[in-house]
């Protein structure tokens, strides 16, 4: 972990660059995290001045460690401080066309950062591109896909989802990605079908279940019919994790960690509403619901006044046409639409 100096003590710095060193230092850290990625893809897409400042950011620090192990060489060595020849100019003359050339290369560093920032807020939330190129089976954003399988099972892939199948003569196993997916199982005792995704194992004990991995150590297992057994993966636990079972009707919410959590009753018609492309919602937060919203559409639904997070919604959306849900809940809450290009809308009073 470096410890970050404070320049403002020793200089005044105009404010732009005061940011891109405070940026430099995040980019630099080993903690930094997506939100922020995004945060740094906006700031340096605002101006083409941020991506200049940055350059000039990472100069400074550059010379900084240069001047740092020269002055320790200079302090081992016990040497007069050398005087500034005609190589010195030269150097100061290549710094300088480095910052001209650097300068020509903000535009187009800004115009890349623009289009991160556009693909970032584009894309769901929920979208993995890495995941999707890896696996067997995908879909895109609003899109259900039924896919059946050699043995006669049936995936049904949700939105942005994303499955990879692997059978072999003794075991039937699907690795979800992430996303949602619900399983209707062919019956064959001699090879058992698990589901694995994010640290858990699934084991069909009947016919049709679903698991839904929205990000890394979060996943959601419902059962339609009979049950499901499901146990942490080896990689996390000992040989002693105990199996806990799903019945029909039930729902595991597994949130990380070494230990699962007891099966609690479910909505199924709330759950799996999805598969005949409508939303159910039952008394659930404004904020949830436009989360939810989210995963179906390309762009992004904004709420301008945090107030509005926790309305009470209840009310049945069609997840085919997402534009005609936002005017609903426009209509019941009495909020105005502002459309920002053809991909943002914005909810405010």
């Amino acid at each position: 972990m470096r410890l970050k100096p404070d320049l403002k003590e020793n200089s005044i710095l105009p404010e732009v660059n005061q940011q891109a060193i405070d940026w430099l230092f995040k980019l630099r850290a080993e903690d930094i995290s997506p939100e922020e990625l995004h945060g740094f893809a906006e700031w340096l897409s605002q101006d083409s001045s941020h991506a200049f400042a940055l350059g000039e950011a990472e100069d400074m620090f550059d010379t900084m460690i240069v001047a740092g192990n020269g002055l320790r060489q200079k302090q081992s060595q016990d040497q007069p401080t050398p005087v500034i020849n005609d190589n010195n100019v030269s150097v100061v003359n290549i710094h300088k066309s480095a910052n001209r050339f650097r300068y020509w290369l903000a535009v187009p560093i800004t115009l890349a950062a623009a289009l991160l920032l556009a693909v970032l807020s584009i894309m769901p939330n929920q979208a993995h591109l890495l995941d999707t190129y890896l696996s067997d089976y995908h879909t895109g954003t609003g899109e259900l896909r039924d896919i059946a399988l050699s043995d006669g099972s049936h995936l049904l892939l949700n939105t942005n989802s994303a499955v990879s199948v692997d059978y072999q003569n003794d075991l039937r196993l699907i690795t979800l990605r992430h996303g949602q997916v619900r399983f209707t199982v062919a019956k064959e005792p001699q090879r058992p079908f698990d589901v694995k995704s994010g640290g858990l194992t699934i084991r069909a004990l009947g016919t049709v279940f679903e698991v839904y991995n929205p990000e890394n150590d979060t996943v959601r297992v419902a059962v339609q019919e009979h049950a499901v057994s499901a146990t942490l993966s080896t990689a996390q636990v000992s040989e002693q994790a105990p199996t806990v079972i799903i019945k029909e009707g039930q729902q595991l919410n597994y949130q990380g960690g070494s230990r699962l959590p007891s099966p609690v009753t479910a909505n199924l018609s709330q759950i799996s509403a999805w598969s005949q492309q409508k939303l159910f919602v039952n008394d659930q937060p404004l904020s949830e619901v436009i989360a939810e919203l989210n995963r179906y559409r390309n762009g992004r639904i904004f709420i301008h006044d945090a107030t509005l997070n926790n309305q009470r919604i209840m009310g049945v959306f069609s997840l085919e046409n997402t534009d005609e849900a936002v005017h609903t809940l426009s209509n019941v809450l009495a909020l105005k639409e502002t459309k920002i290009g053809l991909w943002w809308v914005l909810l405010h009073r």
